[in-house]
């Protein structure tokens, strides 16, 4: 994975329209000659404060969105905070959800994850694009990542490699990955995870960045994380709750740190 810096983004702004006072953008981005194109979404409120998160759901840019078409509970919150708010749809989500044209692409060979990403590090490249794609913007002056629903499992994952994050907020989603043998889902699949310590492994190598972990899971192994933040004298930064937290209590956490 890398973290492209800001001469190295392509980005395309699709349409532009206004609702209930927000400002949407739609944009497909990528990095200069290497052909990804990730389609995102930016919601940007009447007083934007300057800062903004990302949003990871395992609907794409429609996990803004309820099934009635209003914007969800912890959108709303985050853009009556101030907070401009990024979606995107990373490869095989929504709609770059081309799996046909991601098949042909790929080698014929049994061993083919042995020397080509598996679609797991795809996605979370993608994440690092758009992250930086928000980082640039001019005025945005912090960037935040939320990882939703079983997405939440992998923005973990992925989270140590992220340059740029001021907050992140992970949807653990009660997860019990096991011992790793059984079948994992797509977004998280990736060779030697378990070797090198998986989730909490994760969680641990997100020091000493501020993290708040909710609906942990009761198989959730978070001495690793709490001692690693020990060690680098920052507890305070490392929440873990086995609860479902309230959007207005994410986001103000999101948005202040309190």
């Amino acid at each position: 994975m890398e973290n492209p810096v800001p001469a190295d983004l392509v980005a395309t702004e699709m349409r532009r329209l206004a609702r209930d006072g927000v400002s949407i953008v739609h944009t497909v981005i990528g990095r200069r000659g290497q052909g990804d194109q990730v389609p995102v979404v930016r919601l940007t409120p009447a007083h934007p404060n300057g800062r903004l998160t990302v949003v990871s759901s395992i609907h794409g840019k429609g996990g803004l969105l309820t099934p009635e078409g209003r914007f969800t509970p912890i959108v709303t919150a985050l853009l009556g905070a101030g907070q401009s708010v990024v979606g995107y749809s990373p490869l095989l989500l929504d709609e770059a959800a081309d799996s046909l044209a991601f098949q042909e692409g790929l080698p014929d060979s049994l061993m083919i994850h042995t020397y080509n990403h598996v679609l797991a590090a795809q996605q979370m490249q993608d994440l690092a694009t758009v992250l930086a794609w928000a980082r640039s913007q001019p005025d945005v002056s912090e960037a935040n990542l939320l990882g939703l629903g079983t997405m939440g499992p992998a923005v973990l994952v992925a989270r140590p490699a992220l340059e740029g994050v001021a907050r992140t907020v992970v949807d653990l989603h009660d997860i019990d990955l096991g011992d790793g043998s059984g079948n994992l889902s797509a977004a998280i699949d990736l060779p030697g995870l378990f070797q090198f310590g998986g989730l909490k492994a994760a969680a641990a190598l997100t020091a000493p960045a501020p993290l708040w972990i909710f609906r942990s899971g009761s198989t959730f192994a978070r001495t690793w994380p709490e001692r690693s933040y020990e060690l680098a004298g920052v507890p305070q930064q490392l929440r873990i709750d086995s609860r479902r937290v309230p959007p207005e209590e994410l986001v103000r956490w999101l948005d202040s740190g309190q």
